[in-house]
């Protein structure tokens, strides 16, 4: 990194004005449609067009079970996977389908007030970089205040800040801490290690310029959701040493493994939204063939991880990568790792996305803010 603090240290005067951001407005009928999906409960589960769904003896959120019913499987099809891979291959497809998921995780998650957001743009080695501040109400104002860096999912090639931008506010809400969330670059477009020079390039300023928008540099912490929670512990592991360390680290459902199987990837890696065939074909944009990454970038289960800072994991019941992060947090612990995982058992992968319509989802972001703090004490 000794070549990237030259442009760090100008980065106040790179960084362009601080300009407000808001999120985005859902449209009638994106309304209309979470509404459909906040009725009551025993009404999902009255229209299910199978008997409830279980896995380890817990069933499914109805509601989920009925949007995977009915949504998520007709278009999980060979024939439609074939075309959508046929969509992603031109730059014009690959755009259309970003800001499509983008309005729909946006507007599947639950609105938030009393958040001030803003959006800035920071040097990093790949070019400027777009980083989206939130500030609670109850911190604006203060001049030393903890910080959560903050890397959103999309499996490394969806997802963006107006994506996440809800999620990211209750983040800073619940957490009583600013959240910093850099964007990224994307694959297929820009291949490992892309992302994760921009990821550990955001982390190098935030610890150099965290006073300017009142950050407390001994309070820095790391999270992420997804391929966002691998980001966060790729560069937590190369921080092991550093004059500024994350205090912290909280992690949804993140990606850990990319070596070993386990059993829940074979009794839901297919129907579940996050199918195998998908994640193969994803691994295959990220590390194009001959790209051999590192462990603590693409495999954090194979890394040495000593030394990493008080962890808090937040997993789901039908997420096929539950196996590897049970392991992954007993191989913490192994390691003399304070870590604590929340399991919430009727929940899907990217559950924070559904968080305007399922109850338990909102209590896990909530139940998962009050646990992270309590973990950087």
């Amino acid at each position: 990194m000794k070549h990237l603090l030259p442009v760090l240290t100008v980065g106040a005067c790179l960084m362009t004005t601080p300009l407000a951001a808001e999120p985005i407005v859902p449209t009638p009928v994106e309304a209309q449609a979470v509404a459909f999906m906040q009725q009551d409960e025993a009404w999902f589960i009255a229209h299910l067009k199978g008997p409830r769904e279980v896995s380890e003896g817990h069933a499914l959120d109805p509601r989920l079970q009925y949007v995977l019913e009915n949504v998520t499987r007709p278009a999980a099809t060979p024939a439609v996977k074939a075309q959508m891979r046929a969509v992603y291959a031109t730059e014009a497809g690959r755009n259309a389908t970003r800001a499509a998921l983008d309005r729909y995780w946006a507007t599947r998650t639950a609105p938030v007030e009393g958040v001030l957001a803003s959006d800035r743009s920071i040097p990093t080695r790949g070019g400027d970089l777009p980083v989206r501040i939130f500030v609670p109400a109850a911190l604006q104002g203060v001049k030393s205040a903890p910080v959560l860096v903050y890397y959103h999912g999309g499996g490394f090639m969806f997802g963006s800040l107006d994506a996440f931008d809800p999620s990211l506010r209750a983040l800073a809400r619940d957490l009583k801490m600013i959240v910093v969330a850099p964007g990224y670059r994307l694959a297929p477009e820009h291949p490992y290690p892309a992302a994760h020079q921009d990821a550990e390039d955001a982390w190098t300023w935030v610890a150099a310029h965290a006073k300017e928008f009142g950050g407390d540099m001994k309070r820095l912490s790391l999270g992420g959701d997804s391929a966002g929670g691998t980001l966060a512990l790729s560069v937590a592991l190369k921080q092991k040493k550093a004059a500024v360390r994350p205090t912290g680290l909280l992690l949804y459902y993140p990606g850990v493994d990319r070596v070993n199987s386990y059993p829940s990837m074979t009794e839901l890696g297919s129907g579940y939204g996050l199918d195998a065939d998908n994640l193969e074909y994803l691994a295959a944009q990220v590390y194009p063939a001959g790209t051999t990454p590192p462990a603590e970038d693409a495999s954090p289960m194979q890394a040495d991880l000593k030394g990493l800072p008080a962890t808090v994991i937040v997993t789901a019941g039908f997420d096929p990568l539950k196996d590897s992060q049970r392991a992954f947090t007993d191989k913490l612990s192994g390691a003399g790792v304070m870590v604590k995982r929340l399991h919430y058992p009727s929940l899907i992968h990217a559950f924070l996305q559904t968080t305007a319509y399922v109850p338990e989802a909102q209590k896990a972001q909530t139940e998962s803010a009050t646990l992270f703090t309590q973990a950087r004490k």
